[in-house]
């Protein structure tokens, strides 16, 4: 429970940090560092995420969502990607905050 709070703490303060009304913080906002492209993000989504949901984020492997599909704003993606779920494994210490930021806006074009 103290992990949920916790990201959900990190993605308030990354949220209110890094945008305006009505806005998605860039990722380079999120973690105050340097952007990540947005192919960065898609290769870093294929290495980490694609093996279960798939390039289109489709391929729902293991139990996995379907991604296309998914209403989660991007707080909620970042909080998922930095602590993980069920199986799928938390990328906290293991991608830095604008990375997981800049997947988590990469999600976003799977929707479309």
């Amino acid at each position: 429970m103290r992990r949920v709070v916790a990201g959900l703490l990190v993605a308030a303060l990354a949220w209110g940090t890094g945008t305006g009304c009505g806005g998605e913080a860039p990722a380079e906002a999120a973690a105050g560092g340097a952007a990540i492209s947005a192919a960065e993000a898609a290769k870093t989504y294929a290495l980490k995420c694609g093996m279960c949901h798939g390039e289109d984020g489709k391929l729902m492997l293991a139990g996995a969502p379907d991604l296309s599909t998914s209403t989660l704003s991007r707080e909620e993606r970042i909080t998922l990607i930095t602590y993980g779920k069920g199986t799928m494994p938390p990328q906290q210490g293991v991608l830095d905050e604008a990375t997981i930021a800049a997947v988590a806006d990469h999600l976003e074009a799977l929707r479309r």
